[in-house]
């Protein structure tokens, strides 16, 4: 077993002091001298036959070292941060004198690295803030039946009359500014909702009482934030001809509407489904809204001096999951770059103050999490990995990042503070009910029986 000191250096940073027996060591030897013979031919020897000798004459002694001190190091080193109880933040920097190294003797050697900083806490319980009262409203429940009987909405020709708001049309529209077509500036049959706000603000109203087969020529004036940077504020003609036109047909607001889109029978029961689906929704944008300011009154309150290790971290996680959502779209990283007129360097310097508040957030977490005695165990670790490598199956850097032990020490981070949250949440939710009730609330787990 080896034997270990530490040395606390300045900046987060712990230096390991390891001395590894002379007994490992020769087993390590032993490890090296099989695995340099295992992939040598040695002529007159099977592979991984040649004796000791033979190896040393023929691929030299240091080559064998080399080895051994691979695995002596490696090994070593996780078996210290075991028994010193320090979760590395960053690969260490090893120190060892090659020429001290041989069988039969001891080793030493140290190693340094970056370690999670001293988080001075503030408060984090009794918010000047309360989870928000939720009420479900009848307008609420008519826009989303509105929504329904639209989904179910038939669709009429019309003839007789001008185009309205509401009216789903068809038109054909060639449009150019000072004389010119533009890219995107016409089509020959686009269909779109009048009212919607899919075109240019303007463009759509101009098309209110125009009849089918009609030609209509009209000016309208692009916005200064306007998707395109080369239309910005500028004003083009249009001609337009109205090709199509239909009016939707909403369903009745009867009971058969209700057996059509839910498990009810009637309206009534239509609307108490509705209603409870968006309680349900409501409570948990209010929780969401909630552990969010919990967070930053936390975090407002404690002082710590983030690692410069941990915030790169998080600035090349953050771009991971920008790449994830980016491939969802079909975009790659560099069409996205461009898109933005980015360089990889000018988006790194983007995320640097997000990643900040996200690595300044986990740290303050993990301290109230320590204080208050939540951790998360190897099996709900295991369990994490598991979902994460299913939903992103096709990332073999993320697999290699999550089996490593910074990787499982990370996610043991998030999921404590998570349950934390959670925990903060409970308390506050039972201190919310005993003022409003001036009863104690009922005991739980969220209980803090220190308290």
């Amino acid at each position: 077993m080896v034997t270990v000191s530490t040395r606390p250096q300045p900046g987060s940073r712990v230096t390991l002091e390891i001395e590894v027996p002379a007994a490992e060591v020769d087993r390590h030897f032993a490890t090296a001298y099989r695995h340099v013979a295992e992939r040598t031919k040695v002529p007159g020897f099977r592979p991984g036959k040649a004796p000791r000798h033979v190896i040393d004459r023929f691929v030299g002694h240091g080559s064998v070292v080399a080895e051994a001190i691979d695995h002596l190091v490696g090994e070593a080193y996780d078996s210290a941060l075991d028994q010193a109880a320090i979760i590395p933040i960053d690969q260490p920097e090893v120190e060892i004198d090659f020429a001290s190294v041989s069988e039969g003797s001891s080793v030493r050697f140290t190693a340094t690295v970056a370690v999670r900083p001293e988080v001075t806490l503030g408060a984090y319980t009794g918010y000047p803030f309360d989870l928000e009262p939720i009420e479900v409203t009848d307008e609420q429940i008519d826009a989303v039946i509105t929504d329904l009987r639209e989904q179910q909405a038939t669709l009429r020709p019309i003839d007789e009359r001008g185009a309205a708001e509401g009216d789903v049309v068809a038109v054909k529209f060639i449009g150019t500014i000072d004389g010119e077509p533009f890219e995107g500036g016409s089509a020959d049959r686009l269909p779109l909702v009048i009212g919607e706000g899919r075109m240019v603000p303007g463009w759509e109203d101009q098309l209110v009482g125009m009849r089918i087969d009609e030609t209509k020529g009209f000016e309208v004036g692009f916005p200064d934030d306007y998707r395109v940077e080369e239309l910005r504020g500028k004003r083009a003609h249009f001609e337009v001809t109205l090709l199509d036109m239909r009016e939707r047909i909403l369903p009745d607001l009867d009971d058969e509407f209700a057996k059509s889109v839910s498990d009810g029978q009637t309206i009534e029961e239509l609307r108490a489904e509705i209603r409870d689906a968006l309680q349900h929704r409501a409570e948990d944008e209010a929780r969401h809204r909630f552990a969010d300011r919990i967070i930053d009154f936390a975090v407002s309150n404690a002082t710590v001096e983030l690692p410069e290790v941990m915030i790169a971290n998080e600035i090349e996680i953050m771009r991971d999951e920008l790449g994830n959502r980016l491939a969802a779209q079909r975009i790659g990283m560099q069409q996205y770059l461009e898109m933005a007129r980015q360089t990889p360097e000018e988006l790194a310097a983007e995320l640097r103050e997000p990643a900040s508040r996200r690595v300044k957030s986990l740290l303050v977490l993990s301290a109230i999490a320590e204080k208050e005695g939540i951790d998360a165990g190897d099996e709900e670790i295991d369990t994490e990995i598991r979902d994460q490598l299913e939903r992103y199956s096709d990332e073999p850097r993320l697999a290699e990042y999550l089996g490593s032990r910074r990787g499982r020490s990370y996610l043991r981070m998030t999921l404590r503070n998570r349950k934390l949250v959670d925990e903060l949440i409970g308390r506050a939710t039972e201190q919310a009910t005993e003022q409003a009730t001036g009863e104690p609330a009922t005991e739980s787990a969220t209980t803090n029986e220190s308290e």
